[in-house]
């Protein structure tokens, strides 16, 4: 899809209305020459209200309907990851470019026939990703991408949860789904959010991760809830030097982690050969901290004047998908590369289950 007259514009259809969509909509409304004409929920009501709120003429709870319309060029998908797989496809195959949340399917499997479903319709399938868009993870990539800390050796990633009567209010129903891991596809912590973090291993080191291991304690809640978590996750890139990364994922459910958004926070480190640059917040603000640090040659830089709201990620990221239609350009993550960090995550959780280390090539 590429338009140049300077009338184009991208008309987006909302698959999903729950919490993630008053940040999903973000880079819809920001860019002038996006809209979105239309929204589908099962809750008919809440459809409505989000139609009124973004100013769409469609609201429905039929995604046929929605998929039927022909002013609708592109979809965003934010439902439950066990629908992601079907509800693409019939996108897609619907004419419509396609927005999927992360993660994007359950399986490589899954992924790999709706990659296939793209190719043959000609269609873009985007993996949505906001942590690739957060300015503070592109100011530390930039840097570490300009030499600035040498060759990177490690990634070291942290995540606290915290308390969850505080921070975003979360209907039961969406944290039910996360729990079961049929419907998610893992666990809420180190599959959902765990996206996330995978990604960022891979982004920050020119080198594939080649071994995982990992261990992973549910620590239940009671009434049937649990969170998969403590967990502590390292892996192997290939190649040399030798360069290993961990993730440790803290279940300080009983402390208060200051969040307008979900009730944890994640920090990020990569060491290099020359230097060390930090990410110190990202969802939450846990510590007061400039949000990047550099320290080189005896000297430490700290970075103040980046925007460090996480909503930042989702408005640029989604202004990123619709100039990447109107350019007909690929997005800025290629379904390859979502493969790739989908493999990890999988990995991860096979390590887990069976107690031993996992290779990559196991996961097809």
């Amino acid at each position: 899809m590429s338009r140049e007259s300077d009338d184009a514009r991208v008309r987006i259809g909302m698959v999903g209305c729950g919490r993630i969509a008053d940040l999903q909509c973000l880079g819809y409304l920001a860019h002038p020459k996006a809209e979105i004409v239309a929204v589908c929920d099962l809750d008919l009501d809440r459809a409505r209200a989000r139609a009124e709120q973004w100013g769409a003429r469609l609201a429905t709870d039929d995604l046929e309907k929605l998929l039927a319309d022909p002013d609708v060029d592109a979809v965003d998908i934010l439902t439950p990851h066990h629908l992601h797989e079907a509800q693409a496809r019939a996108a897609l195959e619907a004419g419509k470019h396609v927005s999927l949340q992360k993660p994007p399917t359950r399986s490589l499997a899954e992924l790999d026939r709706l990659a296939r479903t793209a190719r043959e319709r000609g269609r873009v399938l985007r993996v949505f990703e906001n942590f690739l868009h957060y300015p503070p993870h592109r100011k530390a990539l930039e840097l570490v991408e300009s030499g600035a800390i040498g060759v990177p050796l490690s990634v070291r990633l942290k995540t606290a949860a915290g308390r969850f009567t505080e921070g975003w209010e979360v209907e039961p129903a969406t944290q039910a789904w996360r729990m079961d891991a049929e419907a998610c596809g893992g666990g809420a912590t180190t599959f959902d959010h765990g996206y996330h973090c995978f990604h960022m291993a891979q982004r920050f080191v020119p080198a594939a991760v080649e071994r995982v291991h990992a261990f992973i304690h549910w620590t239940e809640l009671g009434d049937g809830a649990r969170i998969d978590g403590p967990a502590l996750i390292s892996w192997q890139y290939a190649g040399h030097p030798a360069r290993y990364g961990s993730w440790e994922v803290i279940a300080s459910v009983g402390m208060r982690v200051r969040s307008q958004y979900y009730v944890s926070d994640d920090r990020l480190e990569v060491h290099g050969t020359e230097g060390i640059v930090w990410v110190n917040r990202c969802t939450g603000q846990l510590l007061d901290e400039p949000s990047v640090v550099l320290y080189r040659d005896g000297e430490t830089r700290a970075y103040h004047d980046l925007e460090t709201d996480w909503a930042a990620s989702f408005r640029l990221g989604g202004c990123d998908f619709v100039d990447a239609l109107l350019e007909g350009r690929p997005p800025e993550q290629s379904v390859e590369a979502a493969r790739e960090t989908l493999a990890f995550a999988l990995a991860a959780g096979r390590s887990a289950a069976e107690g031993r280390e996992v290779a990559i090539s196991e996961m097809g």
